[in-house]
């Protein structure tokens, strides 16, 4: 090594010491460090009440400049001693590496007060970081569990879904994050519930951890989930309570560590941390909001400028990015990232670890914790095809208790059952905006929890209300909320109308529904058709009595057909025992059900039909269809297919194109399996989602074509087309995530496509 770079390197090193050295022995002084006793300088000289201490260190492995510094060293001590006769005197010999034996006999042959140490030794009397990150990992990082077992410890395999720097959409992948905090900038990593915060933190930290024991030189992560520190704001007692919870020996360690720079701190769970004081009052929520984090301000405004703080939550619990920045105080030169989706190979890989290797149903959710709830699902059951197989309703369905069940482990005193039915109702609430998300003001959210639980929330179910999932920031003046995510306030919306079906006289929100209000798309039927079916006491015949009685008590015709879509899916040869008709309604779907025996009874005046799905119509009878505006007509291509007194002043904006249909599927010229594939292509591909049942893939074929429908349709879950799953009992068919394009290519030209799923 060159001389020059040799001094450099002793100049980094003495620095680094001096640093470790100040925090460990300046007490109060902290501007204390290299001085001259008598003619000589030493790297660092300490003096308190009670104590002088006196480093000199070297990068050196030489013996004789052990022997030459250590009697430097021997001399300063003797020196100072009798200048401070009252007080202790310690010289310390500080080496980059483990001391040489030789170089250990040379200061312990001067005697004491002499200590030969490496600055891993020095550095553990400030904090032991070893027996920190030993002791981590037993602990659990924020809400980073196996879904299925509750288990912080032994997690799947992550898998990497980079987050994108807000502004400018950049990804950033854990190990450029990690470059930057190494760099020693701050990181805000905002996002909605579910999106891998806290799998990405733990992943963050394990790589810091990797990096500080192969260079001690390097600041140690020390990780806090802030949710077991509510009600403090003082960053000693948060960092002296979190050595205690994960067993740490030396409580005051972190602090000096802390306070010297010596760590990355990485603050998980921001929104979690509730406020105390709050009695019901919502005039000043930024106010309450910003109290609540100031434990996080204080990390921020505290921490040394070279500390790296790192922090998480989510970003709906704040009115708008521009609070959240100020409530935390976090710094302006921080990184600001969203927590992204996963793409579908990522999606793929997640539930790769719970053993599902088939197609992914095009319904699935895209985020990570969604994902591995339904791949942990397995894990309890003997048949991966009939559990991680399942409908959207079965999954939906699934997922809400999940979801529910997580909620309730950060919020003590309130369940799973609790939260579930919170955010049903409040999602029926915002039925009654035009998309039926929102807003959800602040006073109702507090109404819903009330009449919910009976009581009035305290300070921690306050915090459960701001950071409810799915829930984002509508107006950041007055702090209303609207779901974020439409298929889970779709899904949760069913709740309330299964209970309306089931005990149609008991008090319910839907009663107090009069006028227009959104009405379930397909999830939502899917799944209130998964809970009505698992109701002993349900039936077709006590479902439309509901829907009759609750048409008569004024109730909006939007509840009513929710629950005849319902009744329909979950009972389709059976029918109403008198007429229902629906007024000034807007559905963005309706499917006919191939399994019906008609349809004489219901009738349609005034209403918005984005989609009518006639694909398994089978010339049974028609609703009845009056003044009616349709926007897609799916598996018809014009008036003549359909009879003209089941539609009176209706007018249809689009039809299907003629091959597109059954029959014209079936009159193209090509082989007799095309046409089977195609035919299947189309309605499974047809329904949003929610799939076909396997009766509904053999109508409108004639006995040639329907011995080759399960040829074709291995020929299709082969490729990848169509997925598998069960549903009450029946297995249907599912579009696979990500293959409509494909799909719709095949169908708009199925005689020059070249696509391998067909026969050339």
């Amino acid at each position: 090594m060159a001389p020059n770079e040799q001094q450099q390197e002793q100049s980094a090193f003495e620095a680094e010491v001096l640093r470790i050295s100040r925090a460990l022995f300046a007490g109060e002084n902290e501007f204390q460090g290299s001085t001259y006793i008598g003619t000589a300088e030493r790297d660092g000289v300490f003096i308190t009440a009670d104590s002088v201490v006196i480093v000199e260190c070297t990068v050196s492995r030489r013996k004789d400049k052990a022997e030459k510094d250590g009697r430097k060293l021997y001399e300063a001590c003797l020196a100072k001693a009798r200048e401070h006769p009252f007080k202790s005197v310690k010289g310390y010999f500080v080496t980059r590496e483990e001391p040489t034996a030789d170089q250990r006999l040379a200061i312990k042959t001067l005697g004491q007060p002499l200590v030969a140490c490496s600055f891993t030794q020095l550095r553990g009397q400030l904090v032991d970081s070893a027996k920190y990150l030993e002791l981590r990992p037993f602990y659990p990082f924020g809400s980073a569990r196996e879904p299925s077992s509750g288990d912080y410890e032994a997690l799947k395999p992550y898998v990497a879904v980079d987050p994108t720097e807000s502004g400018t959409g950049d990804p950033y992948s854990v190990t450029s994050v990690s470059d930057e905090v190494k760099n020693g900038r701050s990181v805000l990593l905002y996002g909605d519930y579910g999106a891998g915060k806290s799998m990405f933190l733990r992943e963050l930290y394990r790589r810091l951890a990797k990096a500080h024991r192969q260079d001690p030189f390097k600041p140690f992560p020390i990780l806090l989930n802030l949710r077991d520190h509510q009600g403090q704001v003082r960053p000693v007692e948060a960092l002296e309570r979190h050595a205690r919870e994960i067993g740490f020996p030396h409580p005051a360690q972190l602090v000096r560590a802390w306070r010297s720079g010596d760590v990355t701190l990485i603050l998980d769970g921001f929104d979690e941390i509730a406020t105390p004081g709050w009695l019901g009052r919502t005039s000043a929520m930024r106010d309450i909001r910003r109290r609540s984090v100031e434990l996080v301000r204080r990390f921020c405004s505290d921490s040394r400028p070279t500390t790296s703080v790192v922090l998480a939550g989510r970003a709906h619990f704040f009115d708008s990015e521009n609070e959240m920045r100020m409530a935390l105080g976090v710094r302006d030169d921080s990184l600001f990232l969203m927590a992204g989706e996963p793409t579908d190979d990522q999606a793929r890989r997640i539930l790769d670890a719970y053993g599902w290797k088939e197609s992914l149903p095009d319904w699935l959710p895209s985020r990570p914790l969604l994902l591995s709830y339904l791949g942990s699902s397995t894990s309890f059951q003997s048949s991966m095809e009939e559990t991680f197989g399942c409908s959207a309703g079965e999954g939906w369905h699934m997922m809400l208790d999940r979801i529910a069940e997580r909620e309730a482990s950060m919020e003590m005193g309130v369940d799973g059952f609790t939260i579930r039915k919170v955010l049903e109702r409040l999602a029926t609430q915002a039925r009654r905006s035009t998309d039926g998300l929102g807003p959800i003001s602040q006073e109702e959210l507090t109404s819903v929890f009330q009449s919910v639980c009976g009581y009035a929330p305290d300070e921690g179910s306050y915090q459960l209300l701001q950071r409810l999932p799915g829930l984002g920031a509508m107006d950041s003046v007055d702090g209303s909320r609207r779901f974020v995510d439409v298929s889970l306030a779709d899904a949760a919306r069913a709740g309330d109308v299964v209970a309306c079906v089931i005990e149609p006289n008991a008090a319910s929100p839907l009663m107090e529904m009069t006028g227009s209000v959104a009405c379930l798309d397909e999830v939502g039927i899917d799944v209130a058709a998964v809970q009505l079916a698992q109701e002993a006491g349900a039936s077709s015949g006590r479902a439309y009595a509901s829907a009759a009685a609750l048409q008569r008590g004024g109730v909006s015709d939007a509840i009513v057909a929710d629950i005849v879509r319902v009744t329909a899916r979950l009972w389709p040869g059976d029918e109403a025992r008198s007429p229902i008709s629906l007024h000034e309604i807007e559905l963005r779907s309706f499917a006919l059900s191939a399994d019906a025996k008609g349809y004489d009874w219901l009738a349609f005046h005034d209403c918005v039909i984005q989609e009518l799905d006639l694909t398994d119509y089978d010339g049974y009878a028609l609703p009845h269809f009056q003044n009616c505006l349709i926007g897609q007509m799916t598996g018809v291509a014009g008036w003549s297919a359909l009879p003209d007194e089941r539609f009176v002043e209706c007018e249809v904006a689009q039809f299907d194109a003629q091959m597109s249909t059954g029959k014209g599927i079936l009159a193209l010229k090509t082989t007799p399996m095309n046409k089977v594939v195609l035919t299947i292509l189309k309605k499974v591909y047809a329904q949003r989602g929610t799939g076909r049942k396997e009766s509904a893939l053999f109508r409108g074929l004639d006995a040639k074509h329907r011995e080759l429908v399960p040829d074709a349709v291995q020929r299709l879950t082969g490729a990848g087309l169509v997925t598998t799953a069960r549903a009450n009992g029946n297995r249907i068919y599912l579009p696979v995530r990500g293959m409509t394009p494909r799909v719709r290519r095949i169908l708009q030209a199925p005689q020059v496509s070249k696509d391998n799923v067909l026969d050339p």
